[in-house]
């Protein structure tokens, strides 16, 4: 069993590899997966792959994820039991727990650091709905079982650090994810 999963995953890489020189456009299919265990049991990028990979999601979480200065807004954006205190050199703030991370099918080769923040992202549920999103509103949708999509600029986007959004700042946004609710629409 294991064998065969070398095999494919020697054939995805160098299939990736491939298309990659092809196109500057970023990979947009990916995986989300909530831990280290589901990202090596799910074989879409090499297992030595998922413990950096994750890593870097939280690393990422920790400079860009959402952040509101109270814990209601919070709970409005994201719904109950996800929200945390946090505090840090910016202030004091609250923020969901990212439900999982986004990896595109560019980490299935070989894997730089770079390539690691440029293809991978946590994402956030919105209350009230089973959509996922990244820390700046995009949405990633599930198209079929596994498989998930994303925004060109979900990926193209390199992630900025975090405001402490106020009811005022979310309301003139229409609210987490609202951005890019409208555009994608998964099958």
């Amino acid at each position: 069993m294991k064998r065969s999963k070398s095999i494919k995953l020697v054939v995805m890489a160098t299939t990736s590899v491939s298309l990659a020189g092809c196109s500057q456009e970023p990979d947009l299919e990916g995986q989300v997966y909530r831990t280290e265990a589901e990202c090596v049991a799910g074989n879409f990028v090499p297992d030595v792959v998922c413990a950096e990979a994750l890593a870097v999601g939280k690393d990422i979480h920790e400079k860009t994820g959402p952040r509101y200065n109270t814990v209601n807004l919070c709970v409005d954006q994201h719904g109950n039991n996800v929200c945390l205190y946090d505090t840090s050199n910016e202030g004091s703030y609250y923020t969901p727990t990212p439900v999982g991370y986004f990896l595109t099918g560019a980490l299935a080769g070989g894997v730089t650091s770079q390539l690691l923040r440029d293809n991978v992202r946590p994402v956030y549920s919105e209350r009230g709905s089973r959509r996922y999103y990244t820390s700046h509103g995009y949405f990633v949708g599930n198209y079929g079982g596994t498989s998930w999509r994303t925004y060109n600029d979900a990926v193209k986007t390199t992630p900025k650090p975090a405001k402490v959004q106020t009811r005022t700042s979310v309301a003139s946004r229409g609210g987490f994810g609202a951005r890019s609710s409208s555009g994608f629409r998964g099958g």
